[in-house]
């Protein structure tokens, strides 16, 4: 357990001289949510943004797959780079250096968007409505990110590729989730963006359990407590599925 909290301790210490870089990661969310709190005509509703309030979740969850270049660049430095002829020479286990990177990774995403989440909700009066939902869903979504950047670790060998593929994962995942550009009035397009991805789950969740329900019935009519832990229930299915994938995975190549 001491080795665990060693490699843990020094993998968050070892970013804070890139906390400059890392930063981005909290400007880019807040200002994009900045943009949407003064976007429209009406922008208050009940006191509360409305504007803010529907991007808000978009934001904080769609951020949790780019921040998994975090762990990324940690796994492939240590684990692809020189560094990985001693650890191979350690008494220790390999596992035993990943998953403290792993653990490191994932809380250092969980932290940026509550950061994002406190900050936002101050400055720009968001509702969040059911705090209990909304910090579910967000732990499992950067649970699965987490995951989904242990998977491009253990199947590409190239940090480069790994790289592009979480750009490619992230902003596709935000496409079809109706984050950037409606995608239509069609069934098929609807059902995207409604179940078709993790962050619409996500975000339905949250929405359903109080915070966009409660300021627009209309938009979210059928939803309630209810419909809201059905999609966490399917959060957390799949993550169930990635974490077994990512250990069977890990297995076969010996981590």
């Amino acid at each position: 357990m001491s080795h665990f909290f060693l490699v843990f301790t020094s993998v968050l210490r070892r970013t804070l001289p890139n906390l400059p870089l890392m930063s981005l990661l909290l400007i880019i969310p807040l200002g994009l949510i900045g943009i949407n709190s003064v976007a429209g005509e009406i922008t208050l509703l009940d006191g509360y943004n409305l504007g803010a309030s529907f991007s808000l979740p978009a934001l904080v969850l769609g951020f949790q797959f780019f921040n998994v270049g975090i762990v990324l660049a940690f796994l492939y430095e240590d684990f692809r780079g020189d560094m990985r002829w001693r650890l191979r020479a350690s008494p220790h286990s390999l596992m035993s250096f990943v998953l403290p990177t792993f653990m490191a990774g994932w809380l250092l995403s969980i932290i940026f968007g509550l950061v994002v989440t406190a900050v936002a909700t101050i400055a720009f009066n968001v509702y969040l409505g059911n705090l209990l939902v909304f910090v579910t869903v967000l732990l499992l979504i950067s649970l699965m990110a987490t995951l989904i950047g242990m998977l491009l670790f253990l199947l590409v060998k190239k940090f480069s590729a790994a790289n592009t593929a979480v750009y490619i994962i992230s902003f596709g995942l935000m496409i079809l989730s109706g984050f950037m550009f409606p995608l239509g009035s069609s069934a098929l397009a609807e059902f995207v963006q409604t179940y078709g991805t993790p962050l619409a789950l996500g975000t339905r969740a949250i929405a359903y359990s109080g915070m966009l329900n409660d300021l627009d019935p209309e938009i979210f009519a059928g939803g309630g407590m209810e419909q809201a832990l059905i999609n966490i229930g399917v959060l957390a299915a799949i993550t169930v599925v990635l974490a077994i994938l990512a250990l069977v995975v890990s297995r076969r190549q010996g981590v």
